[in-house]
């Protein structure tokens, strides 16, 4: 087993627990397949073999037994069937659950190392789609593989006491099975790895064309775009046939090899009744078991082929989790409110080939004070917001407040926060509105709506703030998810308010109802937003343009 297999099964110790299980339940179904062959093997024999007066008589009670016990363990099998596949899905979820837990910790928390664009698209086909395809992995192929390792050499042995020869034949094939599995799936491995690529790229892709739309369109692009699209999942679909074709070429190995260690059997056990060394209900028991000898390591070749897919996500995310990182620093930096924001130096670079967002950027910014950012789109706004928010580190250069680094999760709770493409969360609208403060009166939040220009939204919606908006709930347009992300913003009570386009996508009026809102919001507290809107730069104390990634020169409002 990989190094991969071996972290995956170390991911949640609940999940081993039930992977035993699941395996104890399949060496269950196991033990009951024995007595199942050799109940029938015993009916019917005793069916074929003996006249109609003693089958009336104590024969009659001995099938009648056989019978009882078969339909026992028949009924035992399907139990264990059934429940090691419930157990193998209840493992798959608290794995997941907990490898999707431990990627979005180790990314949010240790802020890992810049993810070229290229990957981006890979690693979250790898987190959604590829992490569903491990729970194939857990559920099935995990015990699969244990119950391969252990049934047919103990099938072996059972066979050994009723005919030795038979099981002597199926032993010496057993390792020839497992040297093709092995080779095979060396073929397999390689072409999932070929096809992961391929949908990597094409994920990597479909996000660069995606967030550039906008450009496209209006240099009459799209026609090209779609053409690379349909190539690159021309590439995918190729690879993804090619992967099918060797695991139908594996099926078909293991099949063959089954099927003529299963006649090697049939023909021994033939050659045996007819020179009469052997007895009818020992030959029948053994040509109902010799199948099922291989049946453990057929299945085992088929549920991990199915698994692979998820192994191979499993390896993208744990390179994440294994990636170098930069811890927030162990000050939370000083008090906004009293001590100046200060930028100096600082450069964020672009990655993937592109310029950097910030280029050697300095600034101070004023205690107490509202300060607008403002610049052509890409000048580098969003991204100086973002680390005075210690959402993200300068690659060089520092961000200080009062001569101290912002210090991540202790630096946060100073924070007001409104990003470019507020959304809504879903549940009660009240949730979304208190997220930044959860301890808000009534009158608080009427405050904050009232600000933003919300009040009409809330007194629209058919329960007002305890609507259900978000996926599923109450559909707003963007204007209005606009104006109700911003009423959260402000009614957070945080010494630091960031605001990034905090009027877009309002019409004029309410763009000039917000903007005096902001300002009447942002008294006593130091706010910086980034901007275009001449409204919002009116309320302003200074204002700061950039160009490129470098500050031009602050002028004063």
């Amino acid at each position: 087993m990989s190094a991969v297999h071996r972290r995956l099964l170390r991911l949640a110790p609940g999940a081993r627990r039930r992977l035993a299980l699941a395996v104890a339940c399949g060496l269950v179904g196991a033990v009951a397949l024995v007595i199942q062959a050799a109940s029938l093997a015993r009916i019917v024999d005793a069916l074929a073999f003996s006249d109609h007066d003693a089958a009336t008589g104590g024969l009659g009670r001995a099938v009648t037994t056989a019978l009882i016990v078969l339909g026992a363990v028949v009924l035992v099998r399907a139990l264990a069937a059934a429940a090691t596949e419930w157990l193998g899905r209840r493992a798959a979820e608290d794995a997941l659950a907990a490898l999707r837990r431990r990627v979005a910790e180790h990314v949010l928390s240790a802020r890992v190392r810049r993810v070229d664009d290229a990957r981006r698209g890979e690693l979250a086909t790898a987190a959604v789609h590829g992490v569903d395809a491990l729970g194939e992995y857990y559920a099935k192929a995990v015990p699969q593989i244990v119950l391969a390792a252990i049934v047919p050499p103990a099938l072996v042995v059972v066979l050994l006491w009723h005919d030795p020869v038979v099981a002597v034949l199926l032993g010496l094939t057993i390792p020839l099975v497992v040297v093709f599995m092995v080779l095979v799936g060396r073929t397999s491995a390689a072409r999932i790895a070929e096809r992961r690529v391929a949908l990597g790229v094409l994920g990597s892709h479909f996000l660069d064309v995606v967030r550039g739309l906008p450009t496209l369109r209006a240099h009459g692009r799209m026609e090209a775009q779609a053409a690379t699209l349909a190539e690159i999942g021309e590439r995918y679909r190729l690879e993804s046939v090619a992967a099918l074709r060797v695991a139908f070429l594996s099926a078909l190995v293991l099949e063959l090899l089954a099927m003529v260690g299963t006649a090697i059997a049939a023909a021994v056990v033939g050659v045996q009744l007819a020179g009469g060394s052997l007895g009818f209900e020992s030959g029948l028991f053994v040509l109902l078991l010799a199948p099922e000898v291989y049946m453990p390591l057929r299945l085992a070749g088929q549920r991990y082929h199915a698994a692979e897919d998820g192994a191979a996500a499993a390896t993208t995310l744990l390179e994440v989790l294994d990636s170098e990182v930069e811890r927030a620093p162990a000050s939370a930096g000083g008090d906004p409110l009293r001590e100046p924001l200060e930028v100096r130096g600082v450069q964020v670079d672009g990655g993937a080939g592109r310029p950097p967002a910030l280029d050697g950027a300095d600034v101070t910014f004023a205690p107490g004070r509202i300060t607008a950012l403002i610049g052509a789109s890409g000048a580098g706004k969003s991204t100086l917001l973002a680390l005075l928010a210690a959402l993200r580190e300068p690659d060089r250069g520092a961000v200080t407040c009062g001569g101290l680094a912002l210090g991540g999760e202790a630096w946060w709770p100073r924070v007001a926060w409104l990003g470019q493409r507020p959304a809504v969360l879903r549940g009660p609208l009240r949730d979304t509105l208190t997220l930044q403060r959860d301890d808000a009166t009534g009158a608080e939040i009427e405050l904050a709506l009232r600000r933003a220009g919300a009040l009409e939204i809330v007194a629209e919606l058919p329960h007002g703030l305890d609507t259900l908006v978000g996926a599923g709930g109450r559909p707003l347009a963007g204007g209005q998810t606009q104006r109700l992300a911003l009423a959260g913003a402000l009614l957070s009570d945080a010494p630091l308010l960031l605001l990034d386009e905090p009027t877009a996508h309002l019409d004029p009026d309410a763009a000039l109802a917000a903007a005096a809102g902001i300002r009447e919001a942002a008294a006593g507290r130091t706010t910086v937003i980034a901007t275009h809107d001449p409204a919002v730069m009116a309320i302003c104390d200074e204002i700061v343009e950039l160009h490129a990634g470098r500050v031009l020169h602050p002028v004063t409002a």
